[in-house]
């Protein structure tokens, strides 16, 4: 009903209290319960012919995530004047076309900024569309000089949750060099031309045939934490791409960017970390891989984030 509406109406209705369940207003980020009826208010100018005011449909568990479409919107997590943090869904480009990210963001922040010729809000880092979670946008020049500065200077951890193939026991580092083959759009490991990567891989949950790893990501180059651990023979479970087993009940590889973590604010107004939760299909992945409920691997990943970051 919606997939024509630009994300920033969509947000809007959300703010007005129009989207509900029970007859009450819900938020972008509330989880929705299988068997919850969602009811959406459109206003008269995107209310299409021969709908009805109210539009009731019926929220599943089962949704099937492929690339390109998202059953999400971006939520905030943090802000202050100079930057603001927004969960990605899973299937969202960061760039490009009116329903990427990026549109959206301007969109959402251009009433709320003044005009400049000479500065516009962007990313400040990356995340492939098939990858859910943190990123921050600027909103001011020096929010995007410090924390690019940060970011370079390695002042910033970036933690991920991955659930890969193959059994790990202990704490890796990974240590490569990886080039990007723009022809085939894939990155390759490659000892001669590559550019330095560099990875720590904690396990939090294993099983005979899988195991969820929290990343720290070191380095950041474009598929770096799914050559790494491919070539390292653990690649990510239904990532095709490189090497990744497919299994029915998983449509795409999960990889979700849980936290950033500083090694100091950026700003006095700034916390330690920003975490964004693990979205509802992640969570019966793990639910289904490892019979593990949502706390339990909430508590998993908050212990061995603060352990992390204590070293």
């Amino acid at each position: 009903m919606l997939k024509d509406t630009a994300l920033s109406t969509i947000y809007r209705l959300f703010r007005q209290g129009d989207i509900r369940t029970s007859n009450s207003p819900i938020k972008p980020n509330d989880r929705l319960k299988e068997g919850d009826i969602v009811e959406i208010r459109l206003p008269e100018k995107i209310w299409e012919k021969g709908h009805s005011q109210t539009i009731i449909k019926s929220a599943s568990l089962k949704k099937k995530h492929s690339q390109g479409s998202y059953d999400e919107i971006p939520s905030i997590l943090w802000q202050n004047s100079h930057l603001i943090a927004f969960h990605k869904p899973r299937g969202m480009l960061v760039h490009d076309g009116n329903t990427s990210l990026d549109a959206y963001v301007h969109s959402f922040l251009h009433d709320l900024l003044e005009p400049s010729v000479s500065f516009s809000p962007g990313p400040l880092h990356r995340l492939d569309r098939n990858t859910s979670g943190i990123i921050v946008f600027s909103k001011t020049r020096i929010g995007a000089d410090l924390f690019s500065t940060a970011m370079r200077n390695r002042r910033i951890h970036k933690f991920y949750i991955a659930i890969v193939e193959g059994r790990i026991d202990e704490p890796i580092i990974l240590k490569d060099s990886i080039l990007r083959d723009k022809k085939r759009r894939l990155s390759v490991i490659d000892k001669n031309e590559g550019r330095e990567a560099i990875l720590r891989a904690f396990p939090l949950i294993q099983s005979k045939l899988f195991s969820l790893l929290l990343v720290d990501l070191i380095t950041g180059l474009t598929h770096q934490i799914r050559v790494q651990l491919a070539s390292h023979g653990n690649p990510l479970v239904g990532d095709s791409k490189y090497g990744g087993s497919k299994i029915p009940e998983i449509s795409s590889y999960f990889l979700h960017s849980c936290c950033l973590g500083f090694v100091q604010p950026i700003f006095e107004d700034m916390p330690l970390t920003i975490f964004d939760p693990l979205p509802n299909d992640f969570g019966l992945a793990i639910s289904y891989l490892f019979n593990m409920n949502n706390s339990e691997t909430d508590a998993l990943i908050s212990h061995r984030i603060d352990q992390s970051l204590a070293i």
